[in-house]
């Protein structure tokens, strides 16, 4: 049987945490403890959690992994850990020491942990150094980025270089939404609407940002990765394709291609938490595009990642591609 590969999958190292706060006190998190449960506490934001504390204890994290018949992780930080917020010098130390603590912690169990790197995006020319950096390592088999940089989307022409650095390197891109900054925050706020509608709302407009902004007619061969059932697009797709053949302002830079074509083109993880909506998914998009994904170990994961995809009963060979062999299509070659 092929190794299966989780694509979505969170870590914090402690070391990591200690590291952040001792270089830069006034921005690093610090982790509180509160009602016997552990939480991250960051200056001038939000707490984060009750946080599992798989999230932190590689031995608790292999065991259930074993459980949950997954082979293999690509870790990647929780996105509150982007820190695009801070100041340029803050987010170029918090990049680096967290995908140092990344690749500790593959070091630990190379044939279990693979690494997703995360880029100091408010700063360009770093963002750029960094992804130089990270192409030493092989167990980093790809890039970890928000679906907006502190409300700048994606299509932004200043994101060119750095698209143009993971291109030349092989690296694929991985979007995933920060709750912290998505839109409509506003009328998010109650019942934890910010997560359920927030999050795959973010996924949408990063999806239409890249699509319609022309970034992928720019950037050929950079691959696109999304989480959470690859939001609402997959059922608004119709809507698009009918909007573009009849708008012209959708047509500023695809003048040529309807949005289905490009959005084929993307790799999407299976976290639909319903058969029903991940069956829709992988017809929509092809199972040549659907990877396994879980959100390990938060309390919106999967703990079932693998029989939520055989609960779509697939053939053979499609079951293989989407627990193992697209996301070796998907992510930069070992």
């Amino acid at each position: 049987m092929p190794e299966t590969i989780d694509l979505h999958a969170h870590a914090i190292v402690p070391d990591a945490l200690k590291a952040m706060q001792a270089a830069q006190p006034d921005h690093g998190p610090v982790l509180i403890a509160d009602g016997g449960r552990q939480w991250l506490k960051y200056p001038a934001r939000e707490r984060l959690g009750p946080l599992p504390d798989a999230i932190f204890d590689p031995t608790m994290r292999l065991r259930e992994m074993d459980e949950q018949r997954v082979d293999i992780q690509v870790i990647a930080i929780p996105p509150p850990n982007f820190h695009y917020h801070v100041p340029n010098e803050v987010g170029i130390d918090f990049a680096r020491i967290q995908n140092d603590g990344l690749l500790a912690l593959s070091d630990s169990r190379p044939d279990r942990f693979q690494v997703f790197g995360t880029l100091p995006l408010q700063d360009i020319e770093a963002s750029v150094a960094e992804v130089e950096r990270l192409s030493v390592f092989p167990r980093v088999r790809g890039i970890q980025i928000g679906t907006n940089v502190s409300g700048t989307d994606l299509d932004h022409p200043s994101f060119g270089p750095v698209f143009d650095a993971l291109e030349r390197h092989n690296f694929p891109v991985w979007l995933h939404p920060d709750q912290r900054s998505i839109a409509g925050i506003d009328r998010l706020t109650k019942y934890y609407l910010q997560n359920f509608i927030g999050n795959p709302l973010e996924s949408t407009i990063a999806m239409g940002r890249l699509i319609f902004g022309g970034v992928m007619d720019r950037h050929p061969t950079l691959r696109f990765g999304f989480v959470h059932g690859g939001g609402f697009t997959p059922y608004q797709l119709g809507r698009w394709d009918h909007g573009w053949a009849l708008r012209t302002e959708s047509k500023e830079f695809i003048k040529d291609t309807p949005p289905s074509e490009y959005f084929g083109r993307f790799w999407i993880d299976s976290l639909t938490h319903d058969a029903l909506s991940l069956e829709l998914l992988g017809r929509r998009i092809g199972w040549n595009k659907v990877v396994l994904g879980s959100d390990y170990p938060f309390d919106m994961a999967s703990t079932d990642p693998v029989g939520g995809v055989d609960a779509v009963e697939l053939s053979e060979t499609d079951r293989n591609r989407v627990l193992s062999g697209n996301a070796q299509d998907f992510l930069r070659p070992l």
